[in-house]
């Protein structure tokens, strides 16, 4: 499943299963990847995720987020 909007911020749609990323206070990489897109009961888009910090030994964590707001902080991340 995907969502995307014409009046969402960033044009790429969030997908299952994809990879995105962010600079976390500017020092720490977080990498998620997306396990799940869902609308809540007042048809609100989320989006579920498993959130792994680079260098910090710390477990993974699942994490939710409004499907605007994952837009705004997490980019897909770059082919290698």
């Amino acid at each position: 499943m995907l969502f995307g909007s014409a009046r969402a911020s960033k044009s790429a749609e969030v997908v299952a299963g994809e990879v995105y990323q962010r600079m976390a206070n500017g020092l720490l990489m977080e990498t998620v990847e997306v396990l799940a897109l869902y609308r809540d009961s007042a048809g609100i888009p989320h989006v579920r995720y498993l959130v792994h910090h680079e260098r910090t030994g710390s477990p993974d964590a699942q994490r939710t987020l409004a499907l605007l707001a994952f837009r705004e902080m997490f980019t897909p991340r770059p082919a290698s």
